[in-house]
């Protein structure tokens, strides 16, 4: 009788590496190539999200893709990060630019949908034992935000509150191609919310305040004075108990703020009608009504806290500007300037007289 050859170990694990490897193959062929976008891998970006809306008052199923200008042939936003369509005190058609960078920036890497359905978020850093909240709210010249791509605005200080006995909460808002006054409503809707929830959170809701970066100062200043108190629901929304909660902030905190749009006349563009701002008359009335220090009403009894670079190319002396107007209205205000500084400057410059007056509120 014939005797079989018994091939070595060796041998045998090839020949099972060979057999996966094709089954791997055939399994990837039947997959395909995906159109979908890639997950989020933001380092704010957690399970533990907290959506502030049932359903976001101004969302709707439309696609994004077809209402904005996107140049489809551009793979990356520049050095600059897309901030230079925003930057300067003239007008310039910045349309395309600005929503190509959304589209390269959020839309595209998944940060956000194709359509008009996303759903506003809170990521909580509770510290134990405090009553108090700070709504973060992070920047990026609402044509992103700057907690889908970085921690400074976002993760970083929400920690650095967190470790000094503070509960901390960012705001992942609406932006470009949402129009006024949604991205300033998710703002109220958050206050809202926490303080709705105040007791699952141990929070006193008459401890809830904002810090805001660059537009998100805006979203915070804008807040305050231009949406606090008032019904701006689109005629389609019905509000629900969240809603009925008062929006009343205790007080809030300008980081780099951008506070008017004369310096960042591009920014019209990702906050209202392409054809408005395009009209010379409607753009100026669009600057008019939401320059910060020409409306400081109704939020003169709000402390202020303001912290600004007296080299600052993206807003200018635009913060400066507006501590002016606050204190030439005897509103109450503390500012900190930071010397030689520019945009997106580091909490080194600012967050030990921060904390120190927000203790003191």
């Amino acid at each position: 009788m014939e005797k079989r050859k018994t091939p070595r170990s060796g041998s045998g694990h090839i020949i099972l590496l060979v057999i996966l490897l094709l089954l791997t193959g055939i399994l990837l062929a039947g997959c395909g190539p995906s159109n979908k976008a890639p997950a989020p891998s933001s380092p704010d970006h957690t399970e533990r999200i907290l959506p502030v809306w049932e359903t976001p008052a101004g969302n709707r199923p439309d696609s994004k893709l077809e209402e904005m200008n996107i140049d489809y042939t551009r793979e990356s936003f520049g050095p600059d990060g897309g901030f230079r369509a925003i930057i300067g005190d003239d007008y310039r058609d910045v349309e395309q630019e600005l929503d190509t960078v959304t589209w390269l920036r959020e839309i595209k890497p998944g940060y956000e949908k194709e359509t008009f359905e996303d759903e506003p978020f809170l990521i909580p850093y509770l510290s134990e034992g405090s009553d108090t909240a700070v709504i973060v709210i992070p920047g990026g010249g609402y044509v992103f935000k700057s907690i889908d791509s970085d921690t400074r605005e976002g993760n970083k200080v929400a920690r650095t509150l967190q470790q000094n006995g503070l509960n901390a909460f960012v705001l992942h808002y609406r932006s470009n191609p949402y129009e006024y006054p949604l991205p300033l409503l998710d703002v109220q809707r958050a206050v809202r919310y926490l303080r709705h929830h105040s007791a699952d959170y141990g929070l006193d809701p008459e401890k809830i305040s904002l810090m805001g970066f660059s537009a998100g100062g805006y979203e915070a200043g804008g807040f305050i004075h231009l949406v606090q108190g008032r019904d701006l629901f689109p005629k389609d929304y019905t509000p629900d108990e969240v809603d009925r909660e008062d929006d009343h902030v205790r007080c809030a905190a300008l980081i780099y703020p951008a506070l008017s749009f004369d310096h960042n006349v591009g920014v019209l563009f990702c906050l209202f009608n392409d054809e408005d701002v395009r009209d010379p008359v409607k753009r100026a009335e669009m600057l008019k009504n939401t320059d910060l220090k020409t409306n400081l009403t109704p939020s003169s009894d709000i402390p202020r806290f303001v912290a600004w670079g007296d080299a600052d190319t993206v807003v200018g002396l635009g913060p400066k500007e507006y501590v002016d107007a606050v204190r030439a209205a005897g509103g109450d205000i503390t500012d900190v300037r930071a010397p030689g500084q520019d945009h997106s400057f580091g909490q080194k410059y600012y967050m030990d007289e921060y904390l120190k007056w927000i203790r003191e509120q």
